[in-house]
């Protein structure tokens, strides 16, 4: 049987917990000794020796007069590892796999993907041929990283019919509306924030803010749009 921890080891797993799992990156203040002593029932010198043991590994520093905060890079994101842990048949990441890997000619319901005769295959094929014709440049070299120009000012003069004045510049064309969402993952969230997403979603949404570690919180989808009524009280909340 697993001995149980000290008090000091509690707090030291405590940090290091919150540390792993990005909730506190590096730079992070961490709790004030009295804040953390006062949350996990404890004393105060019985956190003063944990930071201090802390801070001794390098995991994190102190500054004078300011507090501790988190050193170093951070650490290595490892989904698998990640909490709580799912039934796999509602987890999204694993449900993406599967049907990543499901044999052509099988059903897949929920992917979010157009059945293949609804794709523009022959007009691929054109521009796969009209490219290979093109300079060598444009099969070899890097584009540029707004995407392609003329797709952009398409863009740009279908907005303008719309009444959304945005300038080629502002236009940022991606892969797909996975890696637009991965993007706006990146720049406005953090770990721990909460995101309101259609319920029924794509299930690569929910994957992508898991890896996030961004807690979706789901608004039914009706006929009409969001339920409104749902909405408010999950905003409110």
């Amino acid at each position: 049987m697993p001995r149980s921890l000290t008090r000091i080891e509690s707090v030291i797993q405590t940090v290091r917990t919150r540390i792993g799992a990005r909730v506190d990156g590096p730079g992070s203040r961490l709790p004030s000794v009295r804040a953390q002593a006062a949350a996990m029932g404890v004393s105060v010198s019985t956190v003063v020796e944990a930071y201090e043991r802390l801070a001794a590994e390098g995991l994190i520093s102190a500054r004078a007069g300011s507090g501790f905060y988190v050193s170093g890079p951070a650490a290595p994101l490892a989904l698998a590892e990640m909490e709580p842990r799912l039934d796999r048949a509602v987890d999204p990441l694993w449900v993406s796999r599967q049907s990543l890997e499901t044999p052509a000619g099988h059903l897949k319901p929920g992917c979010g993907w157009m059945p293949s005769d609804w794709l523009y295959h022959d007009g691929v094929r054109r521009g796969l041929r009209r490219l290979a014709r093109a300079d060598a440049s444009q099969l070899v070299d890097y584009a540029g990283p707004l995407g392609l120009p003329a797709l952009r000012q398409l863009l740009q003069r279908r907005s303008a019919a719309l009444g959304i004045d945005a300038p080629m510049e502002q236009i940022l064309l991606t892969e797909s509306g996975t890696h637009a969402v991965d993007l706006l993952c990146r720049f406005l969230l953090k770990p721990g924030d909460c995101v309101l997403v259609d319920d029924p979603s794509y299930f690569n949404y929910h994957a992508l803010l898991k890896a996030h570690q961004v807690q979706a919180i789901g608004v039914p989808y009706t006929h009409s749009g969001p339920d409104l009524e749902a909405f408010a009280q999950a905003v409110q909340a």
